[in-house]
């Protein structure tokens, strides 16, 4: 359908990347991949025609139709929100109005053999180009997306842009295009409507090229990985989490082949140095000169921006009750959101709120942050608390006129600079970038400075309404971490899957007004769900759950044993370091025992780093 040819992309800020060469054909459905600025949205662009590379060539299908969902927010009108979607047949819409008016006409002459001839042409035409089941097959697209009937009657111009946005997709699928162009968009989905479109796609029959940084959505959706990685893309069959582990592979041989080369040059060099000036040794010498100006140098390995460690401040001990909501009830005019609420958030608890669309679920979280007043009930803190809240707006209160840098340090308490750096260090923002102004940083560096802001003072209970929004995986991965082991009470919602399995402990499910606790992440939620909805099913169905428990349990030894492993690999690091400075201490130069017993220390701990980290990457 689509086919690059040594296709290279550049801006005045560097190469994005060069000598592409990748086609995409019937059938695969690609998810594309890298890092923030890596330029994905400018290979999309590419793709649809709407940018021209440098040099080249781009060749695709003759008559391909194409769908494309951008990322920018899509403007509202007077239509209806199923008005807006089958405008995308207008030649339906126009036969429909030509029906009716030919059955008026036909009402006022009966008898006019010519209006009924007519009328029956006009039927044929619009069944053979679906006419009768277009309506249908639009309502099932939008009650997937999570809109009811009576919101699909309503004017586009009532519904925010994250709703106008599900409208314009719903447009592009009814469409069945050759081909869809999808940039994030899941970013304005909920949980539900993001696994519906998950489970759309997964059946989708011609091709498909997805931005998306939610690693369960495309390991659900995809059979391909298009990645952009050191101004390269390259292609890959599989799922997400299969071009992760080849990946792994891949990046230890580029270290491995770097770091031969690297010591090649060296010991080049060397004799080079060292034998420049003897004439007997003057043909090797020029010879290896020859040879490092032929050498074709392997780049340097790209940091692994997973493996950075973010330290956020951690609140005070906290008290058992750090909220309580008693008979809460909400109402918006006759709208019925909760009705006599008991809900506790104790200590120790990561909590994940899920539900369909409209349950209350944001509700819940502004009303825990005070931005909500209940309309009855009684809402108690513990003593002392306090709350941060993120909301989905938060990047909008950024002043676009600051730096990263200042951003932070108006909020920090009286931190120095080498403590603003190392935190913002933590967020991703290095060098020279803690000084970009903020309205020049990208969506994700806007997300991800936040966030920042929102963590920089130690809180009890962190509410969070999709923090993983924008991110790209690597920044997903470092907050990932630094929440799960953030020492308060978390109550967040989010849409990513991977998100609430690492981060949460309880999962709450808002249905009907109230709330039902699960006790376990998303994973434990998603099993308990399905086994208590087979309780009553044949006996061998049950068989299967048993399995999925036991392998839920598998899972959950393994993450204890791994954490356990994270801490003794860090001891045994410092104990290496401890015996490294003993063994090069000039006092124990003439200690052959201290020596010795330190040589086999440091030998004993090496062999257990080693084994650990095998251990650790099978359990993984």
């Amino acid at each position: 359908m689509i086919q690059f040819e040594d296709i290279t992309k550049s801006y005045p800020t560097g190469t994005l990347f060069k000598n592409v060469n990748i086609s995409i054909k019937h059938g695969m459905r690609v998810g594309l991949v890298g890092k923030n600025g890596s330029g994905k949205t400018t290979l999309l662009q590419l793709m649809l025609g709407n940018e021209k590379p440098d040099s080249g060539k781009i060749k695709k299908e003759k008559m391909l139709s194409i769908g494309y969902l951008p990322q920018d927010i899509i403007v509202g009108s007077n239509k209806s929100v199923i008005d807006e979607v089958l405008s995308s047949y207008p030649e339906i819409r126009d036969l429909e109005n030509k029906m009716k008016n030919l059955n008026f006409d036909i009402t006022k002459d009966p008898e006019n053999q010519m209006l009924i001839n007519k009328l029956g042409e006009m039927q044929l035409k619009f069944e053979s180009i679906g006419g009768w089941t277009v309506e249908k097959n639009a309502k099932k697209i939008l009650g997937g997306l999570g809109f009811t009937d009576e919101n699909m009657t309503q004017p586009m111009e009532k519904f925010s842009g994250g709703w106008r946005m599900r409208v314009a997709l719903g447009s592009i699928l009814i469409q069945s295009p050759d081909i869809l162009f999808l940039d994030e968009p899941t970013n304005h989905l909920d949980l539900e409507a993001t696994i519906w479109l998950e489970k759309f796609l997964a059946q989708w029959r011609g091709g498909m090229v997805i931005i998306s940084h939610d690693r369960e959505f495309l390991d659900r959706s995809i059979n391909h990985i298009l990645e952009i990685d050191l101004n390269q893309v390259k292609l890959f069959k599989g799922g997400y989490s299969d071009f992760v582990k080849a990946k792994k592979i891949r990046i230890e041989q580029h270290r491995s082949v770097y770091r031969n080369q690297q010591k090649e040059i060296k010991s080049t060099e060397v004799f080079i140095d060292r034998f420049r000036y003897k004439n007997t040794k003057a043909s090797q010498v020029q010879s290896r000169i020859k040879k490092l100006e032929k050498m074709e140098l392997v780049e340097a390995p790209i940091e692994d921006r997973s493996r950075i460690h973010l330290r956020i401040p951690q609140p005070d001990r906290l008290p058992l009750k750090i909220v309580s909501c008693k008979n809460l009830t909400k109402n918006y005019g006759e709208l019925e959101v909760f009705s006599h609420l008991n809900f506790v958030v104790e200590r120790g608890s990561k909590i994940g709120l899920v539900g369909i669309n409209g349950a209350g679920k944001t509700t819940l979280l502004k009303i825990l942050a005070g931005v909500e007043k209940p309309t009855g009930g009684d809402i108690k803190y513990g003593p002392k608390i306090e709350v941060s809240y993120y909301a989905q707006h938060q990047l909008e209160v950024l002043n676009p006129s600051e730096t990263v840098f200042e951003s932070i340090a108006k909020i920090s308490s009286g931190w120095n600079e080498r403590e603003l750096r190392t935190y913002l260090g933590g967020f991703l923002f290095t060098g020279e970038e803690i000084h970009n102004k903020v309205k020049v940083l990208s969506g994700g560096e806007k997300a991800r400075l936040a966030l920042a802001r929102i963590l920089v003072s130690p809180s009890h209970l962190l509410l969070l309404d999709e923090p993983t929004n924008h991110l790209d995986m690597s920044s997903r991965v470092v907050i990932e971490n630094a929440l799960k082991d953030y020492k308060g009470v978390i109550v967040c919602i989010s849409h990513d899957r991977h998100f609430l399995n690492t981060v949460t402990n309880k999962t709450c499910e808002v249905a009907k007004g109230n709330v039902r606790v699960y006790d376990g992440n998303y994973e434990y939620y998603e099993w308990k769900k399905t086994d208590n909805n087979l309780e009553e099913k044949k006996l061998g169905r049950v068989k299967s759950n048993n399995q999925k428990k036991l392998q839920y349990e598998q899972r959950k030894k393994n993450r204890n044993r791994i954490s356990w492993i994270n801490k003794r690999l860090n001891k045994i690091e410092e104990e290496i370091s401890k015996a490294e400075v003993i063994i090069n201490d000039p006092l124990n130069s003439s200690n052959a025992n201290v020596l010795e017993t330190e040589m086999k220390n440091l030998k004993s701990l090496e062999n257990e780093y080693l084994n650990l980290i095998d251990e650790k990457d099978k359990l993984e």
